[in-house]
């Protein structure tokens, strides 16, 4: 019975500090307009922050460009701004 009530207890508080945790990580997010290659452009394209912009309101502003290549900082090599699964930048971008 000891071993029981130690395993739930234990379970219990992981579960409080993981909720914690997930909330006291800062997620910033990053808004902006998508400056699109021409339609009949055919190829590999990335996104890249052209500009920033001044802050609007206390949100972060930048101008986001679709640009011609392949990513020079591939997926898998990036390394993502993310704190356990719980991202920390998220752009949101506007077509």
């Amino acid at each position: 019975m000891r071993a029981r009530r130690t395993r739930s207890t234990l379970l219990s508080r992981l579960e409080r500090l993981e909720v914690q945790t997930a909330a006291s990580h800062q997620v910033r997010i990053r808004l902006g307009d998508l400056r699109r290659l021409p339609d009949d452009y055919v190829g590999e394209r990335h996104i890249v922050v052209a500009k920033e912009l001044p802050s609007k309101n206390g949100q972060e502003w930048v101008e986001f460009e679709e640009v011609p290549g392949p990513d020079p900082n591939p997926p898998q090599a990036q390394q993502y701004q993310h704190q356990g699964s719980v991202p920390t930048l998220v752009s949101v971008m506007f077509v």
